[in-house]
């Protein structure tokens, strides 16, 4: 699976518009998109106790070219992080009350 249903559309959203499922459990970037897709879709957060989470890393080797330094530097930036938060993503380098 690809992550697209018919049309373009997130296959979470796709499937449940179209009555193929009744409920999706997805990571928080995934109901987002759906939710944009459908906004009657309610999220429901699950409890601490079943909740997980995922820890991304990221490395640049030494050798790679300097468009890939300056892709990190972005990332780790104030606007990089603005971005990641407005998909979903914890964002770390924001300050509290920062603008997403």
């Amino acid at each position: 699976m690809d992550g697209t249903g018919a049309a373009g559309r997130s296959v979470y959203g796709w499937h449940v518009a179209e009555g193929r499922a009744d409920i999706f459990l997805t990571y928080c970037t995934g109901v987002l998109v759906a939710q944009r897709e459908n906004p009657g879709q309610q999220i429901v957060a699950l409890p601490e106790s079943l909740a997980v989470g995922a820890d991304y890393g990221m490395t640049v080797m030494n050798d790679s070219p300097s468009a890939a330094w300056r892709f990190a530097l972005f990332i780790v930036s104030a606007k990089g992080q603005q971005i990641l938060a407005r998909h979903g993503f914890s964002a770390p380098g924001l300050a509290q009350g920062e603008p997403k």
